[in-house]
């Protein structure tokens, strides 16, 4: 499939968009846009105000485990225990070229921390430098990113000459409310990954390859898009529909940026990033996803088994209903393919991240990718939205009143 600038998925198109009144004013990106904006800052006050007591720095989870209080910049709460993954990406943020392992009072657990820099050097930046600001900088960055994902999908929808408003079904993943809430990259991981697959709709390979640069550079999962997107490449180009050429710098340029600085890490560090990880994160496919199944309802009695189990169960539906539409939908052929590996992933995940109570996080591609799938589709998608709007509701009120 060559890149044209006409998406193949506005072609054709079943979908009667509407003529006038209230429904057709909102048909516009912009509007999608400021929905997910309301919603995702009414979130984080109202979480701010409950769970976190007015102190935005709780949002870190920093705990005395790695966090020594005394030569931590000032203002930062610290909780006993180990806390939790965003006072890894705090401390990056403080000096995003500082790699030592201990630093600011802080001590990043693993390596593997370090290549997932895109997050905190966007925070240094938002904070201008001045480490009394970097927890707003976080919150700030992710806001942004879950802004600009909502307008993302809210292209993607009227590609598919969908309603505007359907993009909230692609930011919609209840997962990003944990990932905001706790100082998380998975958002802004997601907003890079979906910007390089709209610039790859358009036919903006250099763009493309710019976004899903920063993607990689912020979360290392999503090298199963740039995966996807270079075996497509590959394949037109073995089987001669077309030559290489500028195109493929969608996915050589995020290779050779994650390579580029692991090698950077190496260097710096003595270890490669990508092999520091604290465990193996893959096994056989679906064995840890049946295990954690059958564990949660054997307990099932339990709000935490239950909570497990509903975000499971509509994760579940989303990806069966993408799959049942993926022949027919009309989407790019590399965003098949990615939705086909993503999900290849999701079940060979670790029995850590299965029987974790992260909201499902780690999940998010293969959410985003099933979202657009069934976007560019041409059913009728009331069941899954409603599901996820449900989720997410769940899970904004689970989150505000517990850290």
């Amino acid at each position: 499939m060559v890149l044209s600038r006409q998406p193949d998925s506005a072609l054709a198109s079943p979908h009667v968009r509407p003529a006038g009144g209230l429904a057709a004013r909102a048909d516009r990106p912009l509007v999608t846009a400021s929905v997910a904006a309301v919603a995702g800052t009414l979130f984080v006050l109202v979480r701010l105000l409950v769970a976190a007591k007015g102190d935005i720095s709780r949002f870190v989870m920093a705990g005395r485990d790695f966090v020594n209080p005394a030569s931590a910049p000032k203002g930062l709460y610290v909780f006993p225990g180990s806390g939790y993954d965003g006072q890894f990406y705090y401390r990056l943020a403080l000096d995003p070229v500082d790699l030592a392992k201990t630093a600011f009072g802080i001590t990043v657990d693993a390596g593997f921390r370090l290549q997932r820099i895109g997050m905190s050097a966007l925070a240094w930046l938002a904070s201008g430098g001045q480490h009394q600001a970097v927890p707003e900088a976080l919150v700030a960055v992710n806001l942004a990113a879950l802004v600009a994902l909502a307008w993302l999908g809210a292209l993607i929808a009227s590609d598919a000459g969908r309603h505007a408003a359907w993009g909230l079904l692609v930011a919609g993943y209840w997962g990003f409310l944990f990932s905001i809430g706790r100082d998380l990259p998975e958002v802004l991981a997601s907003c890079f990954l979906v910007g390089g697959l709209v610039a790859l709709r358009r036919a903006r390979p250099v763009l493309a390859g710019l976004v899903l640069s920063c993607a990689v550079l912020t979360l290392e999962t999503t090298l199963d898009v740039v995966i996807a997107v270079g075996v497509v490449a590959l394949v037109q180009i073995l089987r001669r529909t077309r030559r290489p050429g500028r195109q493929d710098l969608a996915w050589v340029m995020p290779g050779l940026a994650f390579a580029g600085w692991q090698v950077t890490g190496l260097a710096m560090t003595g270890a490669l990033p990508m092999r520091a990880d604290t465990g193996d994160n893959l096994g056989v496919p679906a064995v840890n996803m049946v295990g954690a199944a059958v564990h949660y309802l054997t307990s099932i009695s339990s709000a935490s088994s239950l909570l497990w189990l509903a975000e499971f169960f509509v994760l579940a539906i989303v990806t069966l209903f993408a799959a049942w539409s993926l022949p027919r939908s009309r989407v790019p052929a590399w965003e098949k393919a990615a939705w086909v590996l993503a999900s290849l992933v999701a079940l060979s995940l670790s029995r850590g991240v299965w029987y974790g109570h992260a909201t499902f996080r780690g999940f998010e591609d293969v959410y985003l990718l099933s979202a657009i799938v069934l976007v560019g589709s041409r059913h009728r998608l009331w069941l899954p939205a409603a599901l996820v709007a449900v989720a997410w509701a769940v899970t904004f009120a689970h989150h505000v009143v517990d850290l």
